[in-house]
């Protein structure tokens, strides 16, 4: 979150002191870029964030058919 500021800070400076001889087309576009980059940061952290809580959800679900495997197993064990 730290870095989101920090680039919202730098390119209200940026503007801020912005040459009044620039169009505000080249405003536009700068501020264009900065937000595709902020677009591109959150979309790449919300895949990672996916991808770990894809990657936990499978671990936790070969941990729980271990275990009812061993209880089946179990089962049948004192059936017998």
């Amino acid at each position: 979150m730290k870095k989101f500021l920090a680039i919202f800070v730098i390119a209200g400076t940026l503007v801020a002191c912005n040459n009044d001889a620039d169009s505000t087309e080249n405003a536009k576009d700068s501020l264009d870029s900065v937000a595709a980059e902020k677009k591109d940061m959150i979309d790449s952290s919300a895949e990672e964030r996916k991808d770990m809580i894809d990657s936990t959800t499978e671990m936790k679900k070969d941990a729980m058919d271990k275990l009812d495997s061993a209880n089946r197993k179990m089962d049948s064990t004192i059936k017998k």
